[in-house]
């Protein structure tokens, strides 16, 4: 008689996880800063590439800024635009001038560890520092949300 339970090794259970990981790592996370003024939601958002591109009249609303990590497997400058012409939605933005893209590079925190070698003496405390510094490479993209004004 077989048995219908399955018992993973935790070789299999490893891959499954860093599967998962990598799954989440190449979504990314777009992160959307917006400073300015705020209007009732929109439904139509027009994109422009510069200022004067706009032939209707308009005042500006604000400015957003997205950024993801530059994952080389993820589309990032589509999310991107996505996530600001959604944040302009939001906003009450009848449009929104794209600004240029950006790669960049994110320092992270610092970690020291010491590491102690036993010398000939119980007293000489002999030993090593090394210092790892994490850093990524963040892609943004900037705009600035104007109103139509006719």
């Amino acid at each position: 008689m077989q048995s219908s339970a399955r018992i993973e090794s935790p070789t299999r259970r490893r891959t499954l996880h860093w599967i998962a990981v990598l799954a989440i790592a190449i979504g990314g996370c777009v992160s959307v800063d917006y400073v300015g003024k705020s209007f009732p939601p929109t439904t139509q958002v027009d994109v422009y590439l510069s200022m004067t591109d706009v032939k209707r009249p308009y005042t500006t609303i604000g400015e957003v800024r997205a950024d993801v990590a530059a994952i080389p497997l993820a589309d990032s400058a589509q999310d991107l635009q996505a996530k600001m012409i959604a944040e302009a939605r939001k906003r009450g933005a009848n449009g929104i001038v794209l600004g240029g893209l950006d790669r960049r590079r994110v320092v992270g925190p610092s970690q020291t560890v010491w590491t102690e070698q036993k010398g000939k003496s119980k007293k000489s405390k002999k030993g090593y520092a090394s210092t790892t510094t994490d850093s990524d490479e963040v892609v943004e993209l900037r705009g600035t949300l104007i109103r139509y004004t006719d």
